[in-house]
């Protein structure tokens, strides 16, 4: 009888843990196919269930933890002058995405992003940069991230050149790179001034660690957190399903 409760709780946290994305859905014949085996598997080897239990109960809590957060920091991500951005100047969807310059899989994004923008006036991406590869640059007393949002902040209109530069860059930047940039740009004195965008930079970082993540790239669409590289066929389904839910 011990054993069988333990089934049930675990297979009913399965089930919660399945509804979480989708509150009031009701779920599709493959998840209840998949909870079925979920079931068999645990009457056929119990001495998973206190795993899979501490491990569902992990999640769950971070879920929490997660949604408190993006409450928590929903102005300041969403409605934020200091972040950089491009798109729609009036969207109905925002896409927040945690971003790094010197990440090889956040420059193969990027191009996706854009042209998803360019696609569906509908769309503005919100980029928070966290350059977790590389903090400090020697030689310089900046980075690819400040300096973006420096000149985001003192040129906005000279800022897309700026960052394509950025993103075109194989491999991660360094004093010469980001002074060759500066110069084609002509934002030399922005990039020298731009250690005063520290303080952003900072606060994206606590706000990505707040939020679970580690690694970029990572988005946020709607009620989605979407961690690594997305494909522009794979992202733009979802990207059209956000949309069709704020309709």
């Amino acid at each position: 009888m011990k054993k069988l409760s333990l089934i049930a709780a675990a297979v009913s946290a399965v089930l919660f843990v399945a509804a979480i994305p989708a509150k009031a859905a009701p779920l599709t014949s493959e998840q209840q196919d998949n909870l079925v085996k979920i079931q068999t598997i645990l009457e056929q080897k119990p001495e998973l269930i206190d795993g899979l239990l501490t491990s569902l109960n992990m999640y769950i809590d971070q879920e929490n933890k997660t949604a408190v957060t993006l409450k928590k920091y929903h102005d300041w991500l969403y409605n934020n002058p200091d972040l950089a951005a491009f798109g729609s100047e009036n969207p109905k969807l925002t896409i927040i995405n945690f971003t790094d310059f010197n990440c090889p899989y956040c420059k193969r994004l990027d191009p996706v992003l854009q042209r998803l923008t360019e696609e569906n006036q509908e769309v503005r991406v919100v980029n928070v940069f966290v350059p977790l590869q590389q903090r400090e640059v020697a030689g310089i007393d900046t980075n690819s991230a400040q300096y973006a949002l420096n000149v985001w902040k003192n040129d906005p209109d000279g800022y897309m050149k700026v960052h394509d530069y950025l993103i075109r860059k194989n491999g991660r930047h360094d004093k010469s790179s980001l002074e060759r940039v500066a110069q084609v740009t002509n934002t030399k004195m922005l990039l020298d001034a731009s250690n005063t965008l520290k303080p952003t930079v900072d606060k994206s970082y606590q706000v990505f660690s707040e939020l679970g993540l580690n690694g970029t790239p990572a988005m946020l669409i709607g009620d989605q957190i979407l961690p690594g590289y997305l494909p522009y066929d794979q992202l733009k389904p979802i990207v059209e399903e956000a949309l069709k839910k704020l309709s």
